[in-house]
């Protein structure tokens, strides 16, 4: 257990890369070696400019035209099949590329139900509120009070009341409020996450991005179609990542009912969704900056770091694809990392960049969240996301093309796009 624990970032990266990503499908290794492939197409066009003046036979200028067509069949069938593989649809189809005002105030309403509807299918929520917490106080009371007609004292206990480590045992649990409403509270979720509507800036914040021009639907003026364009894109990757963390606690869901055992917190993988966070824009391959990735320290949010410098992959936007980072702040079983990262990435454009973790201290009188009775981790995990060009540049907004110097094709602008 030990060896897995100090190699499981190797591990992760293993099972990653023997999943493939998405360009396995094709015959191809994987995105790097797409991504490789890509980039080299303009070095043989310019070789083959350089050796015109040189005494070359026609078969080798043939050879290097068929190795160019090679990578352009590779190219083009990778774009075709991620068509599937992407599955993404717009939440309001008319608004892309140019939507005028209608679509895109139509947009925010659709897009704040969506983002509102994520964390449901997580099953999460919070710890015990004051309220019900002081519905545990009236319980306890009355407990009391049946025990002593029945000639039993509960106050005096029937055990220690907690562990030789200081944990509260059942019978310090038995008239501890807190504790109770907090275990309580627990057996009825999956896992915790703090949602748009609980949170209380700036010292409590939801645990998904919402896009800060999106959040007020009563607005009038409707959102500028760039502001669209990125909260689209930030909804279809939370949406990735919402759906592999529910994917993987309800299969051990499954398995703890198969023992006859009931889900839970306690024993499921995610246990906590702390944040997650997408790069506000595209990751430059041009930036000099060196932001690391967040410690696994905390309850604060933690951020990509939007640059290729401190990542292993270098990946930035080039002439065939965007690069978008994310990252994940959870509470989890260490175990389980693998699992999850396997969900994430298998069959899609999303590359794990880094994982980090440390261990959650143990909370000995239950005051807060209850993780249940294994070793639990806080976890970071930083990823990115190729999006195509051939696959997205077709509905990406005539100002995002400009302002990044994308070649998008084509079309004809008959719609304000501003707000």
């Amino acid at each position: 257990m030990d060896l897995l624990r100090r190699h499981l970032f190797f591990i992760v990266c293993g099972v990653v890369a023997a999943a493939g990503v998405a360009a396995g499908v094709v015959g191809l290794q994987g995105m790097p070696k797409v991504q490789a492939g890509l980039k080299n197409v303009a070095g043989i066009y310019d070789a083959l400019g350089r050796i015109q003046s040189k005494p070359v036979s026609r078969d080798e200028i043939e050879a290097e035209k068929q190795r160019i067509e090679r990578l352009v069949t590779d190219r083009d069938a990778v774009e075709a099949k991620a068509k599937t593989l992407y599955a993404y649809a717009p939440l309001v189809p008319e608004v892309f590329p140019s939507g005028d005002a209608l679509p895109r105030i139509e947009f925010r309403r659709r897009y704040m139900e969506a983002m509102d509807a994520l964390l449901p299918t997580l099953r999460a929520g919070v710890p015990a509120t004051p309220r019900e917490i002081e519905a545990f106080k009236d319980r306890i009371k009355n407990e009391v009070v049946r025990a002593r007609d029945q000639g039993m004292d509960l106050e005096s206990g029937s055990g220690p009341q907690r562990t030789p480590a200081g944990i509260l045992t059942a019978a310090g649990v038995r008239l501890n409020a807190r504790a109770r409403a907090n275990i309580a509270k627990a057996q009825q979720l999956y896992c915790y996450a703090l949602s748009l509507a609980d949170s209380k800036p700036p010292l409590q914040v939801p645990a998904l991005d919402y896009h800060k021009a999106m959040i007020d639907v009563s607005a009038v003026d409707a959102p500028f179609i760039e502001d669209v364009w990125w909260a689209q894109i930030g909804y279809w990757i939370q949406a990735d990542v919402v759906k592999a963390i529910a994917a993987v606690n309800e299969a051990a869901a499954e398995a703890a009912r198969a023992r006859d055992e009931e889900a839970w917190v306690g024993n499921l993988p995610v246990k906590e969704v702390i944040s997650i966070r997408v790069s506000s824009e595209y990751v430059s391959r041009d930036s000099a900056d060196e932001k690391l990735g967040a410690p696994p320290a905390g309850f604060d949010p933690a951020f990509p770091p939007g640059t290729p410098e401190t990542v292993f992959t270098h990946s930035g936007q080039t002439s065939w694809y965007e690069v978008r980072q994310f990252t994940l702040k959870l509470v989890m079983d260490e175990r389980d990392i693998p699992a999850l990262v396997d969900r994430l990435c298998t069959n899609t454009f999303h590359n794990l960049l880094r994982v980090a973790y440390q261990a959650v201290p143990a909370d000995k009188d239950f005051a807060a969240k209850v993780y249940g009775p294994e070793p639990a981790v806080i976890v970071v995990m930083d990823f990115e996301t190729i999006m195509l060009g051939g696959v997205f540049r077709p509905i990406m907004p005539t100002a995002t093309c400009e302002y990044y110097q994308i070649q998008c094709p084509v079309r004809e602008e008959t719609n304000d796009e501003g707000g």
